[in-house]
């Protein structure tokens, strides 16, 4: 402002000093001073002028008229202070929306790993699914010598770590990684360092950890002496050496990494780790890091040829019997984003988000610009008047589009405010259940950007029509006394705008009928087990010093104690439980059966304690369930539902058949039970086919079991009561993730949750800012026709006729938006049919009800204007024109 004040005084001394020579030239010429001056001022014109015209040049005069514009809109805006703070509400509610909206998606879709080069990472993969970039060590061990190829290869294995915290223990995430797994992925540290080849070796002397950012703030108070000090995590004490940088938690989105430990580590507990060539389908991913100028297509065929000479391998030969490997190829997956499992599975529903919160602001948009053609109509004098004094009409729109733009602007800066409430209530929804999703939502540059880029487009959206409309005024008429006229239109554009708005929010109401519906279907449907007062826990004894082998004597102790000192009925230990993301899956071969593909042959397949079915109320059809003959020296026995038998057998007795897994025809099994079918891992899919043998006849370590209470009072009251009772069973069990089934039921439907929640409250939303715009168009209407009204009145109209006179009118704009809608919904809600269960996306149950809601809304939302208008004294009224 200084600079620019400098300027303009300079400006208007050049003009003054140039004048003055002018008039000395006349002087010199002989001529008086008044004549001297007033033919210099002849000769250089009118002075004022100049400077303007000197000024019209200067760099300066869009940024001194838009600081005009500015203060003349603040000027505005405090003399109708409502006028713009209804005005920025609307607009902070869809920008808010729209901004924590974007905040999920960016967080899911669209933030890469916080990497060096995160462009040049792939993860080494099978088949070609991007789910599948599992392997072992011993592939792990081929692919690291593709140095031709790639800088470096390395890989990591997830891990759930018991970390000594006072007199207790907490379950902490974290990792194991391969020496090389810091320098080849980039991985920024904080203070210390990350591993190296030498921390790989094994040993005592390698007990070295690496923490996040995250965690050293939670453990540590970020303390900057943590380095050296120790952690002593399943037993061992480890030094931490290094904290990576905030912002990295992995190569798994929606996880977090708190202790990252080398293999080497690992290898302590499980030395045939480095040589298992059983666990292909492992949790091990192998991420490489691209060699410069190496095309992604050569890698590719490089370690394809690795991959094929691998599986030729004697040890490896068992794998091409699998269902579908004997096709498979190995490829590249891009890992700058992480793993694709989360984007996948969210893709649709946030898209779907994502358009709804457009509609929203769509809808919000097109309230704000009813109010301002509403408040131009109030303006055209003014309007008038500036034209007729010389004022362009283009730097009159530029003066509405600045009020519009500031208005815009300063919603979106509220919106953005509101937004970190909203993120934070999604955050606390997706963070719940036996696998949250851990996201940072905190606002970012791409959030702030992606605000102010909407604020202004949405001021642009807003204000260009009531802009353009303002200044299209008849300045003839414009002059005259009293309000400027304006031809009455039965289709203006504050009704075509209102239709819309209420043809939008019809999609929107119908789409969250739907998904509501799809939740309301999802959560009653009938599981084949009974639901009520069932009391869940995990119990763990991996990674303690207490014998794998002792599990199910252990889980019989458990059982058998929170039974007699609890208020329960029945308990039972199994593997997995009904409607849970855990789960095993293997090829049944049963001898003399029709022969099947190996994919049709995989089964579900569980260990369960006797009572399991008595304690979840899974009804049985035939035979017996396990009981105390059902020892690891007797025969081994099976229990199958309802789908196995009837896929397998058909219409044939299957008790007393005998059947093996895959691989396993040693130790075959006879079927001695036949159960009803469940629900296994999604509530979505048909009942699996599932196998249950006898906890007591385990074949194999299982060191986390799954413990089931059927309670006589509310299940969630024992969970204190639970914890207490194992420990004195044994102190060194872990009891984790105490829940009701409902609540795990709940629990896998978050996704469906979020899309029935956030959907209900746009649509809601929407509603309201539909029924406040049609609220608006009618009062407008209304008002603009007191003197028809009066005249009618007084010519013996009644009352109810007024009334109904109104409300026909609204619902006339309202039946266009409906109608409209109604189409609409049909055409959109196709893109719902994937999230949709128990009901069709174009439901007409669902769309029969969002068009009467609709009509009741706009029943009500005229019905207060309509009825100040029939209250009008005729008298009053005409007397007044």
């Amino acid at each position: 402002m200084f600079r620019r004040s400098r300027a303009l005084a300079r400006l208007d001394a050049d003009i003054q000093d140039h004048l003055e020579r002018e008039i000395q030239d006349n002087l010199d010429r002989g001529m008086t001073p008044e004549e001297a001056r007033r033919r210099a001022l002849i000769t250089f014109g009118n002075v004022s002028l100049a400077k303007e015209d000197a000024r019209a040049v200067w760099r300066w005069r869009f940024a001194e008229e838009l600081s005009q514009d500015v203060r003349y809109a603040l000027r505005t805006f405090r003399r109708q202070p409502g006028f713009a703070i209804v005005i920025v509400l609307t607009l902070a509610l869809g920008i808010g929306a729209n901004t924590a909206i974007f905040s999920l998606f960016e967080a899911i879709m669209l933030r890469g790993v916080a990497l060096h080069e995160p462009e040049h990472l792939y993860f080494v993969a099978h088949g070609a699914s991007r789910f599948s970039p599992s392997s072992n060590y011993p592939y792990y061990q081929r692919m690291s010598a593709t140095t031709d190829v790639f800088d470096g290869v390395a890989c990591y294995s997830r891990a759930t770590f018991r970390v000594a915290a006072g007199d207790g223990v907490e379950m902490t995430q974290g990792q194991f990684v391969s020496g090389n797994y810091h320098a080849i992925l980039g991985v920024p540290m904080a203070i210390g360092r990350g591993f190296t080849a030498e921390d790989d070796r094994g040993g005592p002397d390698m007990l070295i950890a690496v923490i996040s950012d995250g965690y050293w703030t939670r453990k540590f108070g970020r303390d900057p002496n943590v380095l050296g000090q120790t952690l002593t995590i399943d037993g061992r004490v480890l030094s931490i050496v290094g904290v990576t940088a905030a912002g990295f938690g992995g190569l798994d989105p929606g996880t977090r990494v708190d202790v990252t430990l080398p293999l080497a580590v690992r290898t302590l507990d499980a030395p045939g780790f480095l040589t298992d060539h059983e666990t292909w389908l492992g949790d091990m991913p192998i991420v490489a890091r691209l060699r410069s100028g190496v095309e992604p297509a050569r890698a590719t065929a490089a370690i394809d040829a690795v991959f094929q000479q691998f599986l030729g391998e004697p040890p490896n030969v068992w794998l091409r019997k699998m269902p579908g490997w004997d096709t498979v190829r190995a490829s590249l997956v891009p890992a700058g984003r992480g793993t694709a499992g989360l984007r996948d599975q969210y893709s649709v529903a946030l898209n779907v988000l994502m358009v709804m919160v457009g509609l929203v602001l769509v809808i919000g948009c097109a309230n704000v610009a009813n109010l301002l053609l509403a408040r131009a109509t109030a303006r055209a004098r003014e309007v008038t008047i500036r034209l007729s004094i010389g004022a362009g009409r283009a730097r009159l729109v530029r003066q509405f589009l600045t009020e519009s733009m500031l208005l815009a602007l300063i919603g979106g800066a509220l919106g953005f405010a509101l937004a970190r409430f909203g993120t934070a209530s999604v955050a606390s929804l997706v963070e719940a259940g036996p696998s949250p999703i851990l996201l940072d939502l905190q606002p970012n540059a791409a959030v702030l950007v992606f605000t102010i880029g909407l604020s202004a487009l949405t001021g642009l959206l807003f204000g260009l029509a009531p802009a353009f409309g303002a200044t299209r005024v008849d300045l003839t008429g414009g002059l005259k006394a009293g309000p400027v006229s304006q031809r009455h239109r039965r289709w203006s554009t504050r009704r075509i705008l209102v239709a819309a708005q209420i043809a939008l929010c019809v999609v929107l109401v119908a789409g969250a009928g739907l998904l509501t519906r799809t939740l309301r279907n999802l959560e009653s449907r009938d599981g084949g087990f009974k639901r009520e007062n069932l009391l869940l826990f995990s119990l763990d004894v991996r990674k303690t010093a207490f014998p794998v082998e002792q599990v199910p004597a252990l889980c019989d102790q458990v059982i058998e104690r929170l039974v007699s000192r609890t208020a329960s009925i029945a308990g039972s230990c199994s593997r997995n439980i009904p409607v849970n993301t855990r789960g095993n899956a293997a090829p049944l071969e049963v001898p003399g059966s029709e022969p099947r593909s190996p994919n049709e042959r995989f089964v579900f397949t569980n260990m369960i304690s006797p009572d399991y079915f008595r304690t979840l109320g899974i009804g049985l059809v035939s035979g017996r369930v396990f009981d105390a003959r059902d020892t690891a020296k007797n025969e081994k026995v099976a229990i199958i539902n309802r789908s196995v038998a009837r896929f397998f057998f058909g219409d044939a007795d299957p008790i007393g058949r005998r059947v093996h897994f895959f691989r396993q025809e040693a130790n075959p099994m006879t079927i001695v039970g036949l159960v009803e079918d469940t629900t296994q891992r999604s509530l979505r899919d048909d009942p699996p086919r599932i196998v249950y043998t006898p906890l007591s006849q385990l074949s194999e370590p299982e060191g986390l079991m799954t413990v089931a209470l059927r309670t006589r009072q509310d299940p969630a009251l024992l969970a204190a009561q639970v914890r207490a009772e194992v420990r004195g069973v044994n102190p060194n069990v872990t009891v984790d993730y105490i829940r009701t089934m409902e609540q795990q039921i709940g629990d896998v439907l978050v996704r469906e949750q979020l899309l029935a929640m956030l959907s209900s409250a746009f649509s809601g939303l929407a509603l309201l800012l539909s029924c406040i715009g049609l609220y608006g168009v009618v009062s407008y209407d209304v008002t603009r026709s007191l003197r028809d009204l009066g005249i009618r009145m007084a010519l013996g109209a009644q009352r109810l006729d007024v009334l109904r006179r109104i409300i026909r009118g609204a619902l006339s704009i309202a039946s266009l938006g409906v109608v409209a809608g109604l189409l609409g919904a049909w055409a959109a809600t196709r893109l719902l049919s994937t999230l949709l269960f128990g009901v069709t996306a174009r439901d007409p149950l669902t769309l029969a009800g969002t068009a009467l809601l609709l009509i009741a809304v706009t029943v009500i939302a005229s019905y207060f204007p309509a009825h100040r208008a029939a209250r009008i004294d005729p008298a009053v009224v005409l007397r007044t024109e």
